[in-house]
């Protein structure tokens, strides 16, 4: 019997080891698996539903309620109660006073009726949790089970509860970092946005400065100015002076508003720099309703003289032509001289290019000894146009200050008759069948081009015949824009071979102009001199300072075809054909070249500040 016995006790010891060896197993898993989560950084939620795992299916516990600090003290885990057991339950009062695992008792049922234990869980002295436990029969197998699991569900409670709280702050300090980092991206930006407008600011001063800088001096002054600090005064053996003076102007000036007449020479002065420039002329200066300019300096030129005349009948064109549209009759003298001079710069703040010599005051004499509506010239600067222009002499004329002198009236340029007849018949062609919105490639951009044309070829000491030819092709080179839009130069051949006949031109002088028209087609490629005097004298507003006026005159004529360009987009366009284009000529790769890349630098500040 005893032998029995012993051999039952020994039994149900080996049995409660083995159940406590199970139990430990169980909590050695359940801690493996939690810190394991922990480490591998599972979210809040995949380590509750864990440590739900572990309670209710291995621990077989039947009722749980967790509240969590990392919840603002509300409801983290329940299972087994109801809603009105836990909304009666108040924090301050009912739990925060325990410290120690704690059995509920009878004085504590009215609010925490269906809970048996309450286990806190601090962290120091601040609390991280309370885990309520309950079991549906609360027969003492029951609730034995409970007490046997408190101090390892106070364990894992620990332990989940503060993964939770360091995932809660590291929350925190990423949230921060987060709008920290927001809130300097956004202080970037608005420094950034700071920095482009002030940038913006400082290259529009730049730009203005300089460009006030080359209004007032020739380029090539300027240049050593800036890099210099001074200008060198210089004498030059031969140049010629152009004054123009308006009739009348004090009694005009005295009828009409200040705003009026300001407006009336600022119009005027602009379009008569617009062509002097074309001309390779130098503006000097304005002095009341006078306008001087000189061509032959800095830089030297043969042919300064039929420079300046060509320049002077544009002037008198050009006021004959908006008569029309004034209010104003303006009538004005222009007067011209060659000769030595000197040239140099005046002043330290406000700078002024100016000229002195004889020269200057025999081109004054002229232009207050002229005619309205002429351009009055003398003696030196006929012997050196003549060739060129046909003339009147009027004889020995008074000049203040210097006795009589011999003048000449310039009357037209010397054309061939042949040239005559076929530039009268092609303008009106043009002006009457021409479409109207062909804002850039108009009647005036032929002109204009025609114009060009013959002065870099007498810059390039092309003959009188080949520049004819030359002159004939810049007239004919835009005229397929009366049938066709695109590929306008296929027509612009056919026209010339079917009209050109008539006016006595051959048929390898007409294959000759065809080539020049074919070499302004986009890319150029033009394949001899005459072809590339055009192609350049095409694009010769590249370089000038009309150049932005002209292009938004191209930006309203391809969107009134269908181009659909926005000023972003054009600017981009505008920046890409510059940097492949290339002047032909020496005459225009020096002349024109620096404006052209002034244009494109300026092009390109403007797409990086849109963008």
């Amino acid at each position: 019997m005893a032998k029995l016995e012993t051999k039952n006790i020994s039994t149900k010891k080996i049995e409660h080891l083995q159940a406590k060896v199970h139990t430990k197993e169980l909590q050695f898993e359940a801690l493996l698996d939690i810190s394991n989560s922990i480490n591998s950084h599972f979210s809040t939620t995949a380590l509750i539903e864990k440590f739900k795992y572990f309670v209710k299916d291995q621990l077989q516990i039947e009722k749980l309620a967790l509240y969590s600090y990392h919840t603002t003290w509300k409801c983290l885990l329940n299972y087994g109660f109801s809603k009105s057991d836990l909304s009666k339950i108040n924090l301050e009062r009912d739990l925060i006073h325990m410290k120690e695992i704690t059995s509920v008792n009878t004085q504590q049922k009215n609010v925490l009726a269906n809970f048996d234990i309450v286990i806190p869980v601090y962290q120091e002295k601040k609390p991280l949790a309370y885990l309520l436990l309950a079991d549906n029969n609360n027969d003492e197998r029951t609730v034995s089970k409970l007490i046997k699991h408190l101090n390892f569900l106070q364990l894992l409670t620990n332990i989940a509860v503060t993964a939770i709280e360091k995932q809660r702050l590291a929350q925190d300090v990423l949230r921060q970092e987060k709008e920290r980092r927001e809130m300097m991206e956004k202080q970037n930006e608005i420094l950034e946005g700071i920095v482009r407008e002030r940038t913006k600011e400082l290259r529009a001063e730049k730009e203005e400065s300089e460009r006030l800088l080359y209004n007032i001096l020739p380029e090539e002054l300027a240049d050593e100015l800036k890099h210099k600090g001074s200008i060198t005064p210089m004498r030059h053996k031969e140049a010629t002076v152009l004054f123009t003076d308006f009739k009348g102007f004090t009694l005009t000036s005295a009828k009409v508003s200040a705003q009026k007449l300001v407006n009336e020479l600022n119009e005027i002065f602009q379009a008569f720099d617009f062509i002097t420039e074309k001309h390779s002329i130098e503006k000097i200066k304005t002095i009341g309703d006078s306008y001087m300019a000189v061509c032959g300096l800095p830089k030297e030129s043969g042919f300064h003289a039929i420079q300046c005349v060509r320049a002077a009948l544009d002037m008198i064109h050009f006021l004959e032509k908006r008569k029309a549209k004034s209010e104003f009759s303006w009538e004005m003298r222009v007067g011209i001289h060659s000769g030595p001079l000197v040239a140099g710069v005046l002043g330290t703040k406000k700078f002024t290019y100016d000229v002195w010599g004889d020269t200057v005051n025999i081109a004054s004499r002229m232009e207050s000894s002229g005619i309205t509506g002429k351009v009055n010239i003398s003696e030196k600067t006929f012997q050196k146009i003549k060739e060129y222009f046909h003339c009147e002499y009027r004889g020995k004329k008074e000049a203040k200050g210097k006795g009589k002198m011999k003048m000449y009236l310039v009357e037209v340029e010397k054309e061939s008759e042949r040239f005559k007849k076929v530039k009268h018949f092609i303008i009106k062609k043009l002006k009457s069948e021409l479409p109207k919105d062909l804002y850039y490639h108009g009647l005036h951009h032929t002109k204009d081009v025609c114009d060009v044309a013959a002065g870099i070829a007498l810059k390039e000491n092309i003959d009188e015949l080949n520049t004819e030819l030359i002159k004939v092709a810049a007239l004919f080179h835009d005229s397929g824009f009366i049938k066709k839009y695109d590929e306008n130069e296929i027509v612009g051949c056919k026209l010339a071979k079917q009209h050109l006949p008539e006016f006595n031109y051959s048929k390898e002088e007409i294959e000759i102009i065809c080539g020049m028209i074919m070499a302004t087609h986009t890319p150029q490629l033009p394949k001899n001199k005459l072809e590339e005097i055009l192609a350049d004298a095409d694009l010769d507003y590249f370089g000038r300072a009309d150049f932005s006026l002209i292009a938004k005159t191209l930006f309203n004529e391809l969107n009134a075809h269908g181009k659909s360009l926005d000023r972003n987009k054009w600017n981009k366009l505008q920046v890409a054909f510059l940097k492949k284009h290339t002047y032909f000529t020496k005459t225009s790769r020096e002349l024109r070249g620096p404006g052209k890349q002034k244009q494109l630098e300026k092009l390109m500040a403007e797409s990086i500040l849109t963008n």
